[in-house]
């Protein structure tokens, strides 16, 4: 590093041309379409991404800074060069521009189009005049929160959200806390698998847990960092914990009893769920009924706005949206509402309401999907301790999704028109292509049996 800055002192900083700018910035592209082009996903699930590429390119510089500078900065030393200001701004513009070409070809790849990527052919090979090459230096240290950064503005400008980041971000802090440092290039196999021992037998964590979700979290940015060339290998590659399958004792859906139970008690006069607030006596009141009749996940149901219940083709329904939270495929979906919740005056209720959310106020500052959670755990509490549903074994609100998945099945109600009322992806290629109509999924919802209570 120090042979890096006495060069540059003694040379100053260089001024790339335009041809060594595309040569770098096609790092770029070729790294982000390595990264996701084995498994790319669905083609709509790239749209925000791009949309976003877009802005980035015809953005601020300070905004391009923002997502590619640590890139940028990783990509110059490794390549030994101190470039001039507007050599750096040039490369910042070339590398949103090959990021949003990169994403494109991802969408294509989405759609089932894995041809000869001809467009990657543009970029050409970085070459250096002797004069313009630096002594190399020595390997600069490699941190974990070096490859989580790197991994994270990836993660960031793919769509993915935030909380994903500030889940891995704890993973990370926990393997960081037990190794007593974060320099990647010391970390051993061996260390990673002591660390999983420690999750499962020092902190007692379930098999599943270490395996999917601090394993997985680790394995994922150490494979970014390898990909980037700033580690040699993933210590965490061949590193593995055995998940037993669960035993299972009862039915991961409520019983016709404990939804009747529920049901019923949702219907009680609002007065008698005490100083609880009015938002969440409301979100008592509807969201049991709402989830017995959809399957929806319960932050769906909590974080619907007024606007989101709208008449698509004369079948009244709830547009589930991740412009109003969190949805887990990330991609919209239209659920027609059951008609006996229109007979039990769900769509008057909606229509009292006032403009936004219709379970919670939005103050300053609140993040919708939190506030949606909150409210749900509040129907947790009430599922528990005033309904009495109390087996461990079954999930207050989420049960609502696989009663409905057993309900279909005994209807033999095909699997894509529950998929697509869940908002469950079936993995297909196919699954990326057209849309979903709304006439046969009302037709589903419609015989779903209703309960009585």
């Amino acid at each position: 590093m120090w042979n890096q800055f006495r060069q540059a002192e003694a040379t100053g900083p260089v001024r790339l041309t335009g041809k060594q700018v595309e040569a770098l910035a096609g790092q770029v592209y070729r790294n982000l379409v390595r990264q996701h082009e084995e498994e790319p996903g669905s083609s709509a699930s790239w749209d925000g991404p791009i949309s976003a590429a877009e802005d980035l390119v015809e953005g601020s510089s300070k905004a391009q800074e923002r997502q590619f500078g640590e890139e940028a900065d990783l990509l110059l030393q490794k390549a030994g060069l101190t470039v001039d200001a507007g050599s750096r701004r040039r490369l910042l513009d070339a590398m949103a521009r090959a990021a949003l070409e990169a994403l494109i070809c991802l969408q294509r790849r989405a759609e089932g189009d894995y041809s000869p990527d001809r467009n990657a052919e543009r970029f050409p090979e970085l070459v250096l005049p002797a004069s313009e090459k630096v002594p190399a230096s020595p390997i600069a240290k490699v941190t974990l929160s070096d490859l989580f950064d790197l991994w994270k503005a990836d993660h960031l400008l793919a769509g993915g959200p935030e909380k994903t980041a500030r889940d891995f971000r704890q993973k990370l802090d926990s393997l960081t806390e037990f190794l007593g440092h974060e320099d990647a290039q010391r970390i051993t196999p061996k260390q990673i698998a002591d660390w999983a021992e420690h999750l499962r037998h020092e902190k007692g964590l379930s098999d599943s847990t270490v395996s999917n979700k601090y394993l997985a979290a680790v394995k994922r940015v150490f494979t970014v960092g390898k990909k980037r060339f700033r580690i040699a290998d993933n210590p965490a590659a061949d590193v593995t914990v055995e998940v037993k399958k669960a035993v299972k004792t009862r039915s991961t859906g409520f019983t016709d009893e404990e939804a009747k139970a529920i049901l019923s008690a949702a219907l009680k006069a609002p007065n008698g769920l005490g100083r609880m607030a009015e938002d969440n006596k409301r979100a008592i009141r509807w969201g049991p009924w709402l989830c017995a009749y959809s399957g929806a996940r319960i932050t769906e149901m909590m974080q619907l706005r007024k606007q989101d219940v709208e008449t698509h083709k004369g079948i009244p329904c709830l547009r589930i949206t991740p412009e109003a939270g969190s949805v887990k495929s990330g991609e919209q979906r239209l659920v027609p509402i059951h008609p006996h919740l229109v007979e039990m005056g769900f769509l008057d209720f909606v229509n009292s309401r006032p403009e936004g959310y219709l379970f919670f106020k939005l103050q300053e500052g609140d993040v919708p999907k939190t506030r949606a959670e909150h409210v749900g755990q509040k129907i947790t509490g009430w599922v528990r301790n005033v309904v009495g549903i109390t087996d461990e074994r079954v999930q207050p609100n989420h049960a609502w999704r696989h009663r409905l998945k057993t309900e279909a099945r005994r209807l033999s109600i095909e699997r894509w028109v529950v998929d697509a009322i869940q908002g469950h992806a079936d993995g297909s290629a196919s699954a990326g292509y057209g849309e979903v109509p709304v006439e046969p999924l009302y037709e589903a919802i419609k015989r779903l049996p209703r309960y009585e209570v």
